[in-house]
């Protein structure tokens, strides 16, 4: 039987919260009767006074949707695209990476469960300009929200997105695609010019493991791809989950073009879930059959595959070489490869590490 994990609140909302400086009032609401609907996300939780959102950083109060996530900050720390993964997207360069409490997934597996399956209204607030001031002080080309679920910290992100780009630096997010299309055309007009989006199983996996709908993650990714956003897909494999469906994610892949970057990463038992880790050799034989239908296909957790490096798919010259989360090797002239001339979709130009891993928080 399928396990669910959502986040556990500990909290709750009152008027006492509406002083922290982490509360505010969502824009993402609309008032139905006597209930407010929160359009941050696909599940549109509908909130009576006092309850909590799936996610549980959104509450409703008086009739009014609050979100208890603006600024209220679990980590900040270097880190560099490779290992989100973003391997098309300003390789070779690092981001600050934050991230905040709760998550609107369920999944029993999750690497960050002490965070996302904790929903905590109060902690450390640091106001978006003094994450800017991190990154540049850092050497940092840009900034990220990663760890758990970056919808969560959607007017953060907003604010922060248009001060970071605004001072040069590139905003991805890393998430779970379950954004509404109103969300990522927001948070792309802020400065968001990269995603990468979890896809993790096919339809059966999001019904039963999730209890959500696979299509419309893929309608998100789609407007968010519209809009010039950079998408990349990340599939964790799981043994007795959703290693039966790789057909069906190989299809989603491939329908956003055969350039689309996809990352298959092998699971390791986390937080609820014991089975086994993803054997190397399915992972291995999903690659090879991947690359039939991708240019630029992925190999993540398994290190010393040749699947972590990007090679190009005119003639099959490695243009960037990577030893486990750094790009060591990056090999483009003017965004070409040096051997054939063949142009690569690769977004932003290469550049230096930040002082890496350096935590801020």
């Amino acid at each position: 039987m399928p396990v669910y994990s959502w986040p556990r609140p500990l909290y709750r909302p009152d008027e006492g919260l509406l002083g922290e400086p982490n509360v505010k009032e969502s824009t993402y609401a609309r008032r139905e009767g006597g209930t407010v609907v929160c359009t941050l996300c696909h599940r549109k939780c509908r909130l009576s006074h006092g309850a909590v959102g799936a996610c549980g950083m959104r509450f409703n109060l008086g009739g009014r949707l609050y979100t208890a996530a603006y600024g209220l900050l679990t980590a900040a720390e270097s880190r560099p695209m490779e290992i989100k993964p973003l391997y098309h997207f300003y390789p070779g360069t690092s981001a600050l990476t934050i991230s905040s409490w709760g998550c609107n997934f369920p999944c029993a597996w999750c690497q960050n469960w002490h965070i996302s399956k904790r929903a905590i209204p109060r902690g450390v607030y640091v106001p978006p300009e003094k994450v800017v001031e991190w990154a540049l002080e850092n050497g940092d080309s840009g900034v990220n929200i990663s760890f758990n679920e970056p919808t969560l910290l959607a007017e953060y992100a907003e604010d922060l997105f248009k001060l970071a780009t605004a001072r040069g630096l590139h905003a991805s997010i890393n998430t779970n695609g379950y954004l509404t299309e109103e969300a990522v055309e927001r948070l792309a007009a802020a400065g968001m010019a990269a995603m990468n989006v979890d896809l993790k199983g096919g339809r059966g996996t999001y019904r039963r493991w999730l209890a959500a709908d696979l299509d419309k993650l893929l309608n998100t990714a789609r407007r968010a791809k519209s809009l010039g956003v950079h998408v990349e897909f990340t599939y964790l494999v799981i043994p007795g989950v959703n290693d039966g469906e790789a057909e069906e994610v190989l299809e989603a892949a491939a329908s956003f073009g055969r350039e689309t970057p996809l990352h298959i990463t092998a699971y390791h038992p986390a937080h609820m879930f014991t089975n086994p880790p993803t054997p190397p050799d399915l992972v291995d034989a999903l690659w090879r059959r991947a690359r039939r239908e991708l240019d630029f296909v992925y190999v993540g957790n398994i290190p010393g595959h040749p699947g972590q490096h990007t090679y190009c798919p005119n003639c099959g010259y490695p243009v960037i070489k990577r030893a486990g989360d750094r790009a060591v090797k990056i090999e483009l002239s003017g965004g070409k490869c040096p051997r054939c001339g063949r142009e690569l979709p690769i977004v932003g130009r290469p550049g230096r590490y930040g002082r890496l891993y350096r935590s801020f928080i």
